[in-house]
């Protein structure tokens, strides 16, 4: 501001200056023609002019500049100050410090006899029912909702293992996260064949486009089930959060998946998943020994799949193993490999990646070997988990108390039939099985 007042002042001087020599100049020219005294008195307005102008010209920079000054301070000053969401629960309201254990501690006190939720229990319940949108469902029972965070982890695949449930395809929960979804998909029964009835023709001729027949359609519905899991507590390990908070989570999450792993194969759809084991678009192909697996029987579960796929050969390990190890082609190789990827072992079978599971038939059963390319089984996860416990005489007694999980999912074959080739007589599928 001193730079500007200095300034000023040295404007004025100029044209106090400028104005004594215009007096003197338009004295000393009384006696001049109208035409010189003119053209004199037009260059005095002019630098007069120039002289005006240019101070107004500083003063408005000036102005704008005061005025960028005022604006970036209000900005400062509403960045610091505080603001109406600091009030708002945080993602873990308050049990970040505690972590999933002191939660899990919480629960157990409010689940016995006469015992209370704590303030952030209750605040932790109010807030997931908001971020969840669960006004708008029905039929929610009893329990805790744990903090979306571990939730999602707790239903989370576990990375260091391999489970079914991560070949599947998995939509996204929407909202609200239970609703019943309804999933168009094409009607390839029957002669429909793989395109579900559309026909292409060539359109040399018009007559030829009459033929064309419009897409048959068939709805696929997934409605999210309750899934419940539970683990008993010791006294010695309710008293540590610390073990718990290490503990529940990797036991729950393994648990779970295995659940999951098992019904994608074998559920029977009523309250649970949909198996694809046995499921209407299943194909099976015979065995041409019994209690064995063949050369051949490979060579006729491949040649009945969809040609474009992400195929596993599904198995358990300990009869099937030394079976397909030692399986030779025609000319008397062996059609096993085995490799490394990602620095865990991944077997073949002819080129098809190898999955082992517990879920799988004995050796000669029906289903001991599968192959299926699970992007055609389709899971809806509902809303997250649900933490309740249950403190009861007899529990009491033993010192022992039951923590019980809660979560939504559902989960079917994508396909409802085998489909049908152009020859109108042979069928392929995502899901083979080796029959008895």
């Amino acid at each position: 501001m001193a730079d500007e007042d200095t300034n000023d002042k040295t404007l004025e001087r100029m044209a106090t200056q400028l104005k004594g020599i215009g007096d003197k100049v338009e004295g000393a020219i009384d006696g001049l023609s109208d035409t010189v005294r003119a053209e004199v008195d037009q260059h005095i307005q002019k630098t007069f002019g120039d002289v005006v102008g240019y101070k107004e010209e500083q003063e408005e920079i000036r102005k704008a500049h005061d005025k960028q000054i005022s604006d970036l301070t209000e900005r400062i000053q509403s960045m610091s100050a505080p603001t109406a969401t600091e009030d708002a629960p945080d993602e873990f309201y308050g049990y970040g410090k505690d972590g999933l254990g002191g939660f899990v501690k919480e629960v157990l006190a409010a689940g016995r006899q006469s015992g209370r939720p704590s303030e952030r229990l209750t605040k932790c319940q109010d807030g997931e029912i908001e971020r969840r949108r669960l006004d708008t469902l029905n039929g929610v029972d009893g329990g805790w909702f744990v903090p979306e965070q571990w939730s999602n982890e707790l239903l989370r695949i576990p990375d260091d293992q391999q489970y079914l449930k991560s070949l599947c395809r998995t939509l996204p929960a929407g909202s609200p996260a239970n609703a019943e979804v309804r999933i168009r998909s094409l009607d390839q029964t029957g002669s429909l064949g793989m395109y579900g009835g559309v026909a292409v023709y060539p359109a040399v001729e018009a007559e030829n486009v009459s033929a064309a027949t419009t897409p048959k359609l068939r709805v696929i519905s997934l409605k999210p089930e309750k899934i419940g899991a539970y683990y008993q507590l010791t006294e010695e390990l309710r008293a540590n959060a610390e073990t718990m908070n290490g503990l529940m989570g990797p036991l729950f999450q393994g648990a779970i998946a295995s659940y999951d792993d098992d019904k994608i194969q074998t559920g029977t759809g009523a309250g649970q998943y949909l198996g694809f084991s046995g499921c209407s678009a299943e194909i099976s192909v015979s065995r041409s020994v019994a209690s064995e697996v063949n050369y051949i029987d490979i060579v006729n579960m491949l040649a009945r799949v969809v040609t474009r796929g992400n195929y596993v050969f599904l198995c358990q390990r300990v009869d099937m193993l030394p079976q397909l190890m030692t399986l030779t082609d025609g000319a008397g190789q062996l059609i096993w490999t085995s490799n490394a990827r990602d620095g865990m072992p991944q077997p073949r079978l002819a080129g098809v990646p190898v999955f082992f599971n517990e879920i799988s038939p004995a050796l000669g059963s029906a289903g001991d070997l599968r192959l299926v390319d699970l992007s055609y089984y389709l899971i809806k996860p509902g809303m997250g988990v649900m933490m309740e416990s249950d403190n009861t005489y007899g529990n009491f007694l033993s010192g022992i108390e039951t923590i019980k999980l809660s979560y939504y999912s559902d989960g079917k074959p994508w396909l409802t039939d085998a489909l049908t080739l152009r020859d109108g007589t042979n069928t392929v599928s995502p899901f083979i099985s080796l029959a008895a």
